[in-house]
């Protein structure tokens, strides 16, 4: 059964690694309980595999909710995050109130309004990207 244990424990370490969020963390201390049970003669299986199911669940049922506190609201990064703070062309004249505007930048096309909604941006300006919502690139 000890190879069984260390198997949980190198699949969860596994699952861990491949994900941004907490997935299968709780389940590897339940994996080293367990696996120290198995070391001592006479436990069986049952309570080996009881004892991983007890912990597991308890520790996800005390964690989970101060895991999510802690990162709720933080933004992954992707690469569009690269893009803010540079500069491109504006092809298209940005205009808010028409809901218009588009911008170029790495050759590719983007849809953009002003960070000013008032401001009427023309044909051939340069100007900052400052931040990117859904597929829209807001200048400056």
């Amino acid at each position: 059964m000890l190879f069984v244990w260390i198997a949980i424990l190198v699949l969860a370490i596994l699952i861990e690694a491949g994900t941004s969020e907490f997935v299968a963390i709780w389940f590897l201390p339940a994996g080293i309980v367990s696996m120290i049970l198995s070391l001592i003669p006479g436990v069986p299986v049952w309570v080996q595999v009881l004892v991983f199911v007890i912990v597991g669940l308890v520790l996800v049922i005390a964690t989970r909710p101060l895991c999510r506190k802690l990162t709720k609201g933080k933004k992954s990064k992707t690469n569009t995050d690269a893009l803010i703070g540079r500069t491109c062309i504006v092809t298209e004249e940005i205009r808010n109130i028409d809901g218009l505007g588009e911008v170029k930048i790495n050759g590719l096309c983007w849809s953009a309004r002003a960070l000013e909604e008032t401001r009427v941006i023309p044909v051939g300006e340069q100007v900052e990207i400052v931040e990117i919502q859904g597929v829209k690139m807001i200048v400056k």
